[in-house]
C-alpha cells in the first residue's frame, strides 16, 4: 500500500521533492522523520561580555568564567605602584567576576603605573608594550609573566575569548599632525567572544589621534640601527578585523577625550560599529567651589561627560545610527550580548568605593577642564 502511495505521489512530485517533502529519505522504520538532537551549549560558554569602566582607560571584561583588565590605573599620581589601591580594586571587581589576565595599551603612568603591582598580587599573565614589561620585571616579577607586544599577535585567552593586538597610535593635540614616528608605542585590542548565538566583538582603542594619522605607517626608533616599520593603524585594524572573520565590530571603546570625531568618521562606517563608549575621562584636575579636585575613585567622576561638549561627534553618531553609552560615574557597567548593549546594575561593586548605585557622586562635580578643546578647528 505504501509503495503504491509513493508511486502515485511520484506523478506530481519529482524524485528530489519526494525525498525532501514527500516522506522519502532517511525516515525511521515507522515512517516518521528523525529529529535532530538538541544543541548542547557548554555550561562554561559565556552568554554575555560584562564590561565595567573604572576610570581613565580602565575596563574590566567578564566573559563567562574568564575576566581580564585593560590598563587599570587606580591612583594616577606618584611614581611607584600603590599596593593598597590595587588590592582594593581587585576586591571590588571580584564581586562580579574575576581577573585572569591584563592588557596594556601604552606605558604612560595614567595607564600602566600599577601593572607591576597587579602582576605581583595576582600572578596572572600580562600583554603589554616592551617598556611596561621591563617595569614588571624590575619590580621583581618573573619575565615569563609579561609578553611584550609588537602588534599583529593573536592570543586565545580562554576557549571563548580571543584578543588580536592592533598597533595603534597615541593621541595628538589640536594643531598637531603625526608623521608616524612620534609618540610612545600604543596598542588597541580587538576582542571577540564566542557566545551561543554569535561572536560578539569589542575594539578598545587605548588612545589615538584621528583623521589622516590613521593612514600613516608607523615607524619605531626612526633613524637608528633599531628602526622598525609597521603598517598604518587603519591597516592594522583591518588586518585584525579580517582575521577575526566577523561581519562588524559591535562596540567601540574609543578615546581619549579629544578629537574622537575624526576617528569616528573612519572607524564607524568601515567596521559597522553599533555602539560607542568614550573613555579617558577624569584624568585632569578641575576646580569645584574653588578647590582643585583630581582623579579619585572614592570621590566619583569629578566632571561630567557632556555630549554638548562634543557636538560634532554627537551629531555624527546620531546620523549613522550608532548609539553612544556615556558613563556617569566610575564602575558603570554594561552587558554586550547577541541582542545588544545595555546598562546593568553594579551597585555592589560601587559600594566598595562609596559610590551611589546610579549617577555621579558622592563628590560634587565641576566643569570639564578641557571644555572647548575636545574638538578642534577643522575637525
Amino acid at each position: 500500500m505504501r509503495q503504491h502511495r509513493l508511486l502515485a505521489l511520484g506523478a506530481i512530485c519529482s524524485v528530489a521533492a519526494i525525498v525532501a517533502a514527500c516522506g522519502g529519505g532517511d525516515s525511521d522504520d515507522d515512517g516518521t522523520q528523525p529529529v535532530d538532537p538538541p544543541v548542547v551549549v557548554p555550561a562554561d560558554q559565556p552568554r554575555e561580555v560584562r564590561t565595567t569602566w573604572f576610570g581613565i582607560s580602565n575596563f574590566h571584561y567578564q566573559a563567562g568564567d574568564f575576566g581580564f583588565i585593560l590598563d587599570g590605573e587606580v591612583v594616577n599620581s606618584g611614581r611607584a605602584p600603590t599596593p593598597a589601591a590595587v588590592t582594593k580594586v581587585l576586591g571590588a571587581l571580584s564581586k562580579k567576576g574575576s581577573v585572569d589576565a591584563f592588557l596594556v595599551g601604552h606605558e604612560h603612568s595614567d595607564h600602566a603605573l600599577q601593572i607591576p603591582e597587579y602582576a605581583k598580587q595576582t600572578g596572572k599573565p600580562i600583554y603589554a608594550p616592551r617598556a611596561v614589561c621591563e617595569a614588571v620585571v624590575a619590580y621583581g616579577n618573573p619575565a615569563s609573566q609579561c609578553t611584550s607586544l609588537k602588534g599583529g599577535e593573536t592570543f586565545e585567552l580562554s576557549p571563548y575569548v580571543t584578543v588580536r593586538v592592533v598597533r595603534w597610535l597615541h593621541s595628538l593635540s589640536c594643531g598637531v599632525s603625526g608623521n608616524g614616528a612620534a609618540g610612545v608605542e600604543t596598542f588597541g585590542f580587538l576582542i571577540t567572544v564566542r557566545t551561543p548565538e554569535k561572536v560578539v566583538s569589542i575594539y578598545a582603542s587605548d588612545s589615538g589621534a584621528g583623521g589622516q594619522e590613521l593612514f600613516i605607517p608607523r615607524v619605531v626608533n626612526q633613524g637608528t640601527a633599531n628602526e622598525e616599520n609597521y603598517p598604518s593603524p587603519f591597516d592594522n585594524l583591518m588586518t585584525a578585523f579580517k582575521a577575526a572573520e566577523i561581519p562588524n565590530i559591535d562596540l567601540w571603546q574609543g578615546g581619549p577625550e579629544s578629537r574622537v570625531v575624526n576617528q569616528a568618521r573612519i572607524i564607524v562606517p568601515t567596521f559597522g560599529v553599533k555602539y560607542f563608549a568614550p573613555h579617558h575621562l577624569g584624568t585632569r584636575n578641575t576646580l569645584v567651589d574653588g578647590q582643585s579636585v583630581g582623579f579619585s575613585l572614592e570621590y566619583g567622576l569629578h566632571f561630567p561627560y557632556l555630549e554638548s561638549e562634543v557636538p560634532l561627534l554627537t551629531a555624527y553618531l546620531k546620523s549613522v545610527g550608532t548609539t553612544a553609552f556615556n558613563p556617569d560615574n566610575y564602575f558603570d557597567a554594561w552587558s554586550l550580548t547577541a541582542h545588544g548593549f545595555t546598562s546593568v546594575d553594579n551597585a555592589e561593586v560601587k559600594a566598595v568605593y562609596g559610590l551611589p548605585a546610579t549617577g555621579p557622586g558622592p563628590g560634587k562635580q565641576g566643569p570639564n577642564p578641557r571644555a572647548g578643546q575636545l574638538e578642534c578647528a577643522g575637525d
